[in-house]
């Protein structure tokens, strides 16, 4: 019987729990393609502190760039860019 998310490691399970509420809603953009202006607009903050926060995602997830922040979040099943758009 298929899943609806992939099986994690558990080291990607241990940082994915790292990861504040506010911040998997902002991993789950990032993975749509948002930028931080887009972001901060519909979460009514300012793109600098949507900056901050995905730079504490990068750091949390130990990656280097958002397009590695995207990549994890559709592997972890946070989102489906298919579906989410």
């Amino acid at each position: 019987m298929p899943q609806d998310r992939p099986e994690l490691d558990s080291s990607a399970a241990l940082a994915l729990e790292k990861l504040s509420p506010r911040e998997r809603e902002i991993i789950g953009m990032v993975a749509l393609g948002l930028s931080n202006q887009a972001i901060g607009e519909k979460l009514f903050i300012s793109d600098k502190t949507v900056k901050n926060y995905v730079t504490s995602i990068r750091r949390k997830l130990g990656v280097e760039n958002r397009i590695q922040v995207a990549l994890y979040a559709i592997r972890c099943g946070l989102v489906d860019p298919a579906i989410d758009q």
